[in-house]
């Protein structure tokens, strides 16, 4: 979003939009705003530590690190390359 938004101009709610539509969509987690929800569980003894670790912070923080690197940079690469 912060790469994105600052093209966008009059159009950022519908990049705001367009962009949670596909993560809702494609049924990805965010690493910080899904952790409230798990951490829960592990408060409440439903899910333990390790399985809060092994199952779910380590896979989405690096699902999370491969696609933000993948899309800026292929947004990057899209604004220098030879049409």
């Amino acid at each position: 979003m912060v790469w994105l938004l600052p093209a966008a101009e009059g159009a950022a709610l519908w990049v705001i939009i367009l962009m949670t539509y596909m993560v809702a969509l494609g049924g990805f987690s965010h690493v910080i705003a899904r952790s409230v929800d798990v951490l829960y569980g592990v408060a409440a003894h439903a899910v333990s530590w390790g399985t809060y670790f092994g199952s779910y912070l380590v896979p989405t923080l690096a699902g999370n690190i491969l696609g933000g690197v993948s899309l800026v940079a292929a947004l990057n690469h899209a604004q220098v390359a030879a049409e």
